[in-house]
């Protein structure tokens, strides 16, 4: 069965977030930005221009998230996660959600090869995430 909120829905309920109050989030709806600056940023951040070495090896330094209930095929680091996609490449950033509206900015480790998207909804899973990363990071298949 297809959640009510799902973007398979044929004719899925609409809420007006307008107005929202985002501060509840913290962090998660804390900032105001574009997509354009979200990817300049973890370009900068994965491509080594934010921190120092050492600095930039603790951010990459991972655990897994296996049983948490979390995204699938994810270690977590100190505020970016590693996904690895279905096709076996991996994907280093962040995403968030709040009611009406998820962002993802993710890209290969050196920062190089980043794609960020924003999907306003309010659906419960993360399937269109994983089907754009897969199609903008996975080889194609001949």
């Amino acid at each position: 069965m297809t959640p009510p909120c799902s973007p398979r829905t044929p004719a899925p309920t609409i809420y007006d977030a307008t107005e929202m109050n985002q501060s509840f989030a913290w962090s998660a709806g804390g900032i105001i930005s574009t997509t354009g600056d979200l990817h300049r940023f973890f370009g900068a951040l994965l491509g080594g221009r934010l921190l120092p070495p050492a600095q930039q090896q603790e951010l990459l330094t991972t655990v897994p998230t296996d049983g948490s209930n979390w995204i699938p095929g994810t270690r977590y680091g100190l505020g970016i996660f590693a996904q690895t996609l279905a096709c076996g490449v991996t994907v280093w950033g962040n995403g968030g959600a709040t009611y009406g509206s998820w962002t993802y900015a993710m890209g290969s480790q050196d920062g190089a090869h980043l794609l960020t998207s924003n999907m306003n909804g309010g659906w419960s899973d993360l399937g269109p995430f994983t089907d754009v990363l897969t199609a903008e990071f996975c080889p194609a298949e001949s």
